[in-house]
């Protein structure tokens, strides 16, 4: 992020002016008015950077072209506690279940994304080209939001893909939807990571908790069994050769309103959280708490 780039933030409601980052203007408005009225004013304006337009284009290109290449590399957590969970299991690497599904996706695809560890890392394996394509829950934090907003989207848009991702502890608070689907014969897909723990959560311990569990391990049914109970389609996946063409799969089924849920067994490794600046290392004032330190 720039550090002294100035910020102008339009948004209807005021109270989320600055909510997130410090800005430099808050304009209270609608974003599609605002907009057309800055085009508007800026229509006969030359810009300052124009003359640097191509050059800066140029390093934009590079940048992502650097990015790509990184994130193909990028089969795997590389910290020490994700290389340690990661050894001692025989399932998936979420990265590369993600650049699998990345690659199976089909054209013109409405994705979801929930709250989570593994959902905020598959925001950068999601490519889209054209808007109304990516319904993210970002900072809002709504866990379980997935799989309702892409139903929504799917009734909306009944002729494009739908496909949510949700981890498996927010797959557990929106699931009774499936109920729904099945109803008003809604088809979607959901890819379920199956890790048995609240990741986002247990990325704090680890990393400010010394490793000290509370409340984030999960002892999880069979999400694809109880899928089929729903009467929907429902597949575990625990090869990654598989996932690309249980994607295809998924996605020809939704023409017939069929709904599928992809239940994908992955380690636990853990991405880094979608705020590191959401907490700080804990001051221990006692010395029987030292060795925690």
């Amino acid at each position: 992020w720039p550090k002294q780039a100035k910020i102008i933030q339009i948004d209807s409601d005021p109270r989320m002016l600055g909510l997130v980052k410090p800005i430099s203007v808050g304009i209270q408005a609608d974003a599609r008015a605002a907009a057309a009225a800055l085009v508007a004013r800026l229509k006969e304006r030359r810009l300052t950077g124009a003359a640097s337009r191509t050059a800066r284009l140029a390093r934009i290109a590079a940048e992502k072209t650097t990015w790509e290449a990184e994130l193909r590399d990028w089969t795997h957590e590389r910290d020490p506690y994700s290389l340690e969970v990661a050894a001692n299991s025989r399932r998936l690497h979420p990265r590369e279940v993600l650049r699998s599904l990345e690659q199976a996706m089909p054209a013109d695809a409405m994705v979801s994304t929930d709250i989570g560890n593994i959902c905020s890392v598959a925001n950068s394996y999601l490519r889209f080209e054209r808007p109304r394509s990516m319904f993210a829950a970002m900072s809002f934090g709504n866990c379980g939001y997935a799989f309702p907003v892409i139903c929504g989207a799917k009734v909306a848009s009944p002729e494009r893909p739908a496909f949510a991702y949700v981890g498996d502890g927010a797959w557990g608070i929106s699931f009774n939807e499936l109920l729904t689907c099945v109803r008003e014969k809604i088809g979607v897909t959901v890819i379920v990571f199956n890790n048995e723990q609240w990741g986002a959560e247990k990325k704090n311990h680890v990393d400010f908790y010394s490793r000290r569990y509370q409340g984030v391990n999960l002892q999880n049914p069979s999400w694809a069994a109880v899928a089929r109970a729903f009467g929907c389609d429902g597949v575990t996946l625990e090869r990654l050769a598989d996932v690309a063409p249980a994607l295809r799969a998924a996605a020809a089924a939704q023409s017939a309103g069929k709904t599928t849920v992809l239940e994908v067994m992955v380690t636990q490794e853990l991405g880094d959280p979608f705020r590191r600046d959401a907490l700080s290392k804990p001051v221990r004032h006692l010395a029987k708490y030292q060795k925690f330190m």
